[in-house]
């Protein structure tokens, strides 16, 4: 009986700690899609760069539209784009992590995606990047990563709409956008990574048509850390 009292006990812990940062995810984003819905928010943020054209392209859309974005950057990408990273910060844009060479945390062993995770920091901090948010790679989670992230005292950067962008086929523009609308707002993920030039090209016009939605409905377009200090 006490064997048996144990292994439950045990049990129920493993459990907990798989479903802990999950539950907390889930928790933040119905709370950021409220938020948003609430202040009538649109966050843009852009992960897996920076990219040397692709990026470029979306912070000269983003400068001629008037408009701050946050990206969630990949340490073995910026050490290859320091001049990206200039142009970004020089333009307002928030710089934020997302690990150093994306590894979901599902599928490697918890040491190596804590590394990941560690090693994305360290980047961004070698490279003289402040930051507060951290975006899982592939938004997923074990409970070392999470505490890790928590350890270092940077937040998690959820989001509340997927622009399908990596997806094939990739969903209709207008379907994204409406889906924000109806959300009254919202947190768009997209990527800045060099792809093919359809893919890119996606991303640029679903950025402008978001914006200019985002015009016509009077939102308050922002980066995550401009909203977090209106929530």
């Amino acid at each position: 009986m006490f064997l048996i009292f144990w292994i439950v006990v045990v049990g129920f812990l493993l459990v907990a700690a798989y479903i802990s940062p999950f539950a907390a995810r889930i928790v933040e984003q119905k709370r950021l899609r409220f938020f948003c819905r609430r202040e009538h928010v649109l966050i843009l943020t852009y992960d897996d760069g920076p990219s040397l054209v692709t990026t470029p392209q979306v912070l000269d859309l983003l400068a001629k539209m008037g408009a701050k974005a946050t990206f969630f950057l990949l340490g073995h990408r910026v050490q290859s784009t320091p001049e990206v990273i200039r142009r970004m910060r020089d333009e307002g844009h928030e710089l934020a992590s997302h690990s150093q060479d994306h590894l979901n945390a599902l599928k490697v062993s918890p040491w190596r995606s804590v590394t990941d995770v560690q090693r994305g920091f360290a980047t961004l901090v070698q490279y003289g990047v402040d930051f507060t948010f951290f975006r899982p790679p592939y938004g997923k989670l074990n409970l070392l990563t999470w505490l890790t992230a928590i350890r270092h005292g940077v937040r998690f950067g959820w989001w509340t709409v997927v622009s399908g962008d990596t997806f094939n086929p990739r969903p209709d523009p207008d379907s994204v956008v409406q889906a924000v609308e109806r959300d009254g707002g919202g947190v768009v993920l997209m990527h800045d990574f060099d792809r093919d030039e359809d893919r890119s090209n996606y991303v640029l016009d679903l950025t402008r048509r978001l914006l200019e939605t985002a015009h016509v409905r009077g939102w308050k377009v922002c980066t995550l850390s401009e909203a977090s200090r209106l929530r």
